[in-house]
């Protein structure tokens, strides 16, 4: 999710080695840079969404990544990572640094693979937050994505949320069944 003339496909940032290198790489391909910065790490109560999606009760501790994305030096989406605490606490995943390889790298050197994942986009109106770290002009909404990435046996682990102006944007997907592409 980029903007005008730009389609992103998030497949390949889905359980990636390392979604800030492949950003960086996209950006660079459409001749632009890309960087993201690490704003918060931590422990934190699971709103109800996130507790729903991590299976887990309303309020658990949950470790999180908060990150802004930019492109060309403005921020264009801001994405937070919730992980479960019992795979996460006490390790980079909850530091405010970036990781080497990324969170994908560190949760599979830890024996976590997550090949499942649920992708749910909704828009709604901007925050005030949202619309003043987007540079959003006044009632622009945003596209939230909601990226859920579990075990084989469907076990969550991480949950993404991803929000973007909805300005200009354009969603492309994917995906096989039964042996076919659509």
């Amino acid at each position: 999710m980029v903007g005008a003339g730009w389609t992103s496909s998030s497949s390949q940032y889905a359980g990636t080695e390392s979604p800030g290198e492949a950003w960086a790489e996209e950006a660079a391909k459409a001749g632009r840079q890309g960087t993201h910065r690490i704003v918060e790490a931590g422990t934190v109560q699971a709103p109800a969404r996130i507790a729903a999606l991590l299976k887990v009760p309303e309020g658990s501790p949950v470790v999180v990544r908060r990150r802004a994305v930019d492109l060309d030096g403005s921020t264009v989406e801001l994405t937070d990572s919730f992980f479960l605490t019992e795979v996460a606490a006490g390790t980079a995943l909850a530091r405010p640094a970036k990781i080497r390889g990324g969170p994908a790298r560190l949760l599979r050197e830890s024996g976590i693979e997550m090949p499942q994942v649920v992708e749910e986009i909704e828009s709604r109106p901007a925050t005030k937050a949202e619309a003043e770290a987007l540079r959003l002009p006044a009632d622009v909404w945003v596209l939230v994505m909601h990226r859920t990435c579990a075990t084989a046996d469907g076990r969550p682990v991480q949950v993404d949320v991803m929000v973007v102006s909805a300005l200009d944007q354009r969603l492309r997907y994917e995906m096989q069944t039964g042996g076919t592409t659509l």
